[in-house]
């Protein structure tokens, strides 16, 4: 026992003599040293970013997220809270009582929106998360549910989006990261290419408010720098319009759709749902692009159903000024 734990520590002092940097090394060697050891700080804080990225991170948010549908969906009478109703919690009138429990935990929260495709869903369940809201769009960047710091963030509405009872908007807006991990909305760069099988997936996602449930049918994919300095920014964010430039949004936000989703009409008196993340730069060539798909809601006594087989790909489709000079294509006229 005595002459293993011998061999080890000299090992170990070998390692440690071959890499640490003596007084009496040479200059030749101290350089050699100082090399191997950053080789080595940089391979161990990669190793430390990917588990955290890849493995710790998506474990702690499945796990979160899991707990978070439990509070939405529980029985409440088989599934009792665990936190008590005290009585100083102000619940809305009118709220959903399926949010009693997030409400309890979080005055912020405004909705719940599930949004899986059809056949293999190509989000694999990521899209299944309550959503916040606060007074800013900077709160929940890097805050969880429960307002904990966490680099994840939260899915959260643009704060110009009116969520209360009755509360009307042409275009809410959703915010989600895009993670190593492929959760939250991190799969909708998948659609960043042109793929029709993948496009051809994407029917309906359902919002509920705290007061009421829309379903929304998608109509564009679009592709978008976010960076000002490079190029006029399409404002996809916009929350105020008047009718006519509502109807040129919609007009715009179709030439940007890498997809025709042919069964979908939109028209000015429809309501948008905008779901936007940031853009992977080997997709889309863009530094500081934003990857959005757009739907709008489902019309009163509208049947809900999309017929995939009239989604194409947009052949004419508009991306960003940048992207045409990083891929070294001609650039349309609307930048010429």
């Amino acid at each position: 026992m005595k002459s293993c734990i011998k061999k080890i520590a000299r090992g170990i002092g070998n390692v440690l003599y071959n890499v640490i940097p003596l007084f009496d090394d040479s200059k030749k060697e101290w350089f050699r040293k100082l090399t191997l050891l950053t080789a080595l700080f940089v391979f161990v804080g990669s190793s430390v970013y990917l588990l955290d990225s890849l493995v710790m991170q998506p474990n702690r948010i499945k796990a979160s997220t899991q707990t978070l549908r439990e509070w939405y969906r529980q029985d409440m009478d088989t599934n009792p809270d665990d936190i008590p109703d005290d009585g100083t919690v102000v619940y809305p009138e009118g709220m959903n009582e399926a949010f009693r429990s997030l409400y309890r935990r979080n005055q912020d929260v405004r909705g719940w929106l599930t949004f899986k495709t059809t056949g293999d869903d190509l989000f694999g369940g990521a899209v299944d998360n309550p959503v916040v809201q606060a007074a800013d769009n900077k709160y929940y960047l890097n805050r969880d549910f429960l307002r904990k710091t966490d680099k994840a963030g939260s899915l959260y509405f643009d704060y110009r989006n009116d969520l209360s009872a009755g509360g009307k908007n042409r275009n809410l807006i959703i915010y989600g990261h895009n993670l190593n991990s492929g959760l939250m909305f991190s799969r909708f760069n998948l659609l960043a290419k042109s793929n029709l099988d993948y496009a051809r997936r994407l029917t309906t996602l359902t919002l509920d408010t705290l007061y009421e449930q829309r379903t929304y049918k998608v109509f564009a994919v679009m592709i978008v720098n976010a960076n000002a300095k490079e190029e006029p920014v399409f404002n996809y964010i916009q929350t105020d319009f008047t009718d006519q430039q509502f109807t040129q949004f919609i007009e715009e936000i179709k030439k940007r759709s890498l997809y025709v989703f042919g069964d979908v009409d939109v028209t000015a008196d429809d309501e948008l749902l905008t779901l936007s993340t940031c853009s992977n730069k080997r997709e889309t060539h863009l530094k500081d692009g934003r990857t959005i798909i757009v739907a709008r809601r489902v019309r009163r006594l509208e049947n809900p159903q999309v017929d995939t087989s009239k989604t194409q790909i947009n052949e004419n489709v508009l991306m960003p000024r940048q992207w045409y000079i990083a891929t070294g294509k001609e650039l349309p006229k609307a930048y010429q």
